[in-house]
């Protein structure tokens, strides 16, 4: 009977001490906030493990509370939409992040450097009734007959502009407007003619 209750109570015992042992496992994965597991893009090689700053993640985090399906990564490469010289931002390597998000049922993405210092931000603006009245009015009036294929924001801490693509016929155009409505860059054509020009705004 003694032997019995000797092994029961070393059973129990060592049931508690291997429970012990996952919380603390468990809990130590918790406080290590700085590391974010992603998915590859590719969806076909196993999640790596990315370390953002804590700095970095708290700015983002604070910056858009209501972000949805966030997902941090090393910078790759520019998105395919986004003509990345017009954004002015500096050039970007593997050393820097860029974090996929949803934000009031829009795809975004945020960039920040290797030391955490955000660059930009670019989303997707759905249409035109989207656009402030101040851009949308440049789009009618230099744009007249175009149909608004696509717009993107992008803002930094200098500026906020939208970057519209935009097709009449054959002709397709492509202008980066600043949120007052100053056409910053565009390029094309138009009536058949190419056209490239670029604002100088101080």
């Amino acid at each position: 009977m003694k032997l019995k209750s000797l092994l029961f109570i070393s059973g129990s015992l060592l049931i508690l001490s291997s429970c012990g042992e996952n919380s603390t496992s468990a809990d130590s994965k918790t406080d290590s906030t700085s590391v974010t597991t992603v998915a590859p893009a590719d969806h076909t090689s196993a999640p790596v493990q990315v370390e953002v700053p804590a700095p970095t993640k708290t700015h983002f985090e604070t910056t858009y509370p209501n972000a949805t399906n966030v997902t941090w990564s090393r910078y790759e490469q520019p998105v395919a939409n986004i003509e990345w010289e017009w954004t002015a931002w500096p050039m970007l390597d593997t050393n820097d992040y860029v974090v996929t998000y949803d934000w009031d049922g829009a795809d975004y993405y945020a960039w920040y450097d290797q030391d955490g210092n955000w660059i930009g931000t670019t989303g997707t603006v759905a249409d035109i009734a989207g656009l402030p009245t101040t851009v949308s009015n440049t789009v009618k009036s230099q744009f007249s007959g175009f149909t608004v294929t696509s717009i993107d924001k992008e803002n930094d801490k200098n500026r906020e502009a939208y970057e519209i693509k935009m097709e009449k016929g054959e002709d397709k155009m492509k202008a980066l407007i600043a949120a007052d409505g100053t056409v910053l860059k565009k390029k094309g054509t138009m009536d058949g003619t190419k056209v490239k020009e670029k604002t100088d705004v101080k």
